[in-house]
């Protein structure tokens, strides 16, 4: 069996375990101390409440991303971990949002929701992607560093959460058996230091984001949308390139990192965020409903995203409309369509691509 970034990062915890209640033992502290991992996926995927390690988005009742491992005291969930060494195997940008929802289940219900990924890695890459470095035998590498929008969206949810959403290093093992060691204290109510490792792993999220400008040269963001009635959104809106095959067929799997983007921004909007789907219309929305799309699901069911589609847009331009019907199936892996997007980024933030308001939910 192959060594997969998931099974790593339940060895890797497990041995914390092993720790932890070697302390615990050392310290004389006797405690109900559970803690679950599997063997098998599908396990993790089960509701907590079921023995699993998935948790329910309080608002809408949607499961959202299972975890690898978490320790419970007295049955109730207090330390839950999502380990992934993904920054070591190749993802290098979006990808790492496919993560993003696992530890915010957690966080949104008064629990510590823990992402272990490295801040730095190192992958092993073909000759024909960019590197930087080592060339031997037609292998050479890559650095990989997290994506900082995954740290602005950790440090936001805990801001605005009962429970905690806290990225960590597994390189950096100590920090988090003493944080999950005085989080087990805290919930003895016992004497713990838990606020001050709190703010300190806060702290390194924080100094690693530095002065990041989220979507600052994202060619998709908009500044804001006209709606045909007159009215101007200006709070965080996108459209995006997705279409019904991407998020349909096995050999994309583009949902998780949709659902990743939007949850990112759902948080970070005001009110409420607006995604645009250009090349997907009504039929593919049916399509996608019918299907129980889990991911297009709760995008399209959140009370706090705004969801249209092509179907839904008045164009001034006819040619550019004719090009967004276009590219509908084209492969923007292979042609990104670069002058295409900036044309559609300057039609929506001038008005020149409007939306019928109200015409979906």
């Amino acid at each position: 069996m192959a060594y997969t970034s998931d099974t790593r990062g339940k060895n890797l915890l497990t041995d914390i375990d092993i720790i932890i209640r070697n302390k615990l033992n050392e310290n004389n502290i006797r405690c109900d101390l559970e803690f679950r991992v599997f063997d098998e996926s599908n396990e993790d995927a089960l509701l907590w409440e079921d023995g699993g390690l998935c948790f329910r988005d309080p608002l809408t009742n949607n499961n959202l991303g299972s975890n690898d491992a978490g320790w419970f005291l007295n049955s109730k969930p207090i330390f839950i971990v999502e380990a992934t060494f993904g920054t070591e195997r190749g993802q290098f940008g979006d990808g790492q949002l496919n993560r993003i929802s696992h530890s915010l289940g957690p966080a949104l219900n008064g629990v510590y929701g823990i992402t272990m990924v490295p801040f730095k890695g190192e992958s092993f890459v073909k000759d024909d992607i960019a590197n930087e470095g080592l060339i031997s035998n037609n292998i050479s590498y890559k650095t990989a560093s997290l994506h900082k929008s995954m740290a602005l969206f950790a440090l936001t949810v805990t801001k605005y959460q009962s429970g905690k959403y806290i990225i960590m290093d597994p390189y950096e093992p100590e920090l988090i058996i003493n944080l999950l060691y005085n989080v087990i204290l805290n919930e003895l109510s016992l004497p713990n230091n838990l606020e001050e490792l709190t703010e300190l792993s806060l702290k390194k999220i924080s100094d690693y984001l530095g002065n990041y400008d989220y979507a600052g040269r994202s060619k998709q963001t908009l500044k804001k949308i006209y709606f045909t009635d007159g009215t101007v959104n200006e709070d965080l809106s996108r459209y995006y390139s997705h279409n019904i095959e991407s998020l349909t067929t096995s050999t994309k799997r583009d949902g998780h990192g949709l659902l990743g983007k939007n949850l990112i921004e759902m948080f970070l909007a005001k009110e409420k965020s607006t995604s645009i789907f250009i090349r997907m219309d009504d039929k593919d929305f049916e399509t996608l409903l019918k299907r129980k799309a889990k991911e297009f699901h709760f995008i399209y069911t959140n009370p706090r995203i705004n969801v249209y589609n092509f179907d839904d847009l008045v164009f001034d331009d006819d040619e550019l409309k004719q090009k967004v019907i276009d590219f509908r199936n084209q492969n923007l892996h292979t042609d990104t369509e670069k002058a295409l997007m900036e044309k559609l980024q300057t039609a929506f933030n001038t008005g020149k691509i409007k939306i019928i308001k109200n015409r979906t939910k």
